[in-house]
């Protein structure tokens, strides 16, 4: 038998507040974050308590533990207060830790400085917004090139289907950022309110209904439709950087450059560019590159170069 969501919230409120008078009580923590479904959402039995304990400067040998209380599981991540500023001066906005802890909230510190580090967590820097487009317009296109795989060459459109379903989450979180907001888990729920006849197409057509090859088809040219139109947005670092280089760039100096702060290898990094090459934005321009310092043959590699009239403010 089930227990009502009034009993729940009881139980797992008073588990917290126990659990926190104890590590307040605890001279080595110094401030406490509640984290997850129990700071912003709904809990159910099933639920556990994430929280993130910070810590005087001392060497950890344990950064992630798991506590119980009233019977009630709680997970801790623990950081020293030194790894805790590190963490979120490194965190790019709007990604997955920025928004995890944009929803948390400062149980209580000992350490006012903290609470300001806490304050910029809602803060989100333009480049940043910027890099987070790039990264996940990036990943569309790798889901984007499999779902029409799957339906032009192997002629499967369940297969090709089941790709665009898992780049729909990847299409909310643009959608979320390109609103100036900062996606959560449930990002797309957060996009529905944005672009809520995209979504329902996409999202609602192929996950809540009945596929067939025309269905499938149209929510691939939806999918295509909706990546030209925000090409300029998600792949903007790629331009300013080549607008401001003024000359051919091999797709490792670029990967070096962009992918300082977020997650993009060449390989990733070339689906954008080839896609920019293709809509017309800049040319290819291959380049020769050795595959090691002391090899002795040459290979090709791409570089691209921005056309000087390509106006895409």
């Amino acid at each position: 038998m089930r227990m009502d969501n009034s009993t729940i919230n009881a139980m797992y409120t008073e588990a917290l507040q126990s659990f926190v008078e104890k590590t307040r009580n605890d001279d080595q923590i110094i401030a406490a974050i509640l984290l997850g479904s129990l700071s912003y959402d709904q809990v159910w039995e099933k639920s556990d308590i994430d929280m993130k304990l910070i810590v005087h400067d001392q060497k950890l040998i344990k950064h992630f533990m798991c506590f119980v209380e009233n019977g009630i599981t709680i997970n801790a991540s623990i950081q020293t207060r030194d790894e805790f500023k590190r963490w979120v001066e490194k965190s790019v906005s709007t990604s997955f830790d920025h928004s995890y802890l944009l929803r948390g909230t400062l149980l209580f510190t000992k350490d006012k400085s903290l609470e300001q580090y806490f304050a910029n967590i809602r803060y989100i820097g333009e480049r940043d917004r910027q890099l987070q487009l790039l990264q996940l317009g990036c990943f569309a296109l790798g889901g984007l090139a499999k779902a029409e795989k799957w339906l032009y060459i192997k002629e499967d459109e369940l297969y090709s289907a089941f790709w665009m379903i898992k780049m729909i989450d990847t299409l909310a979180q643009i959608e979320v950022i390109r609103n100036g907001e900062v996606p959560m888990r449930e990002s797309v729920q957060q996009a529905m309110t944005f672009n809520p006849d995209f979504f329902r197409d996409v999202y609602v057509g192929l996950v809540g209904g009945s596929l067939d090859k025309a269905k499938v088809q149209s929510a691939l040219d939806r999918i295509v439709r909706f990546m030209q139109e925000r090409e300029l947005d998600l792949f903007r670092p790629i331009l300013d950087y080549l607008k401001q280089e003024k000359d051919v760039r091999s797709i490792s100096e670029m990967a070096d450059k962009l992918g300082s702060v977020v997650r993009l290898d060449t390989g990733t990094l070339e689906m954008a560019c080839s896609w920019l090459v293709n809509r017309g934005h800049m040319a290819l321009l291959p380049t020769d590159a050795k595959a090691t310092p002391k090899s002795r043959v040459y290979l090709e590699e791409p570089a691209y170069l921005l056309e000087e009239e390509d106006d895409f403010t």
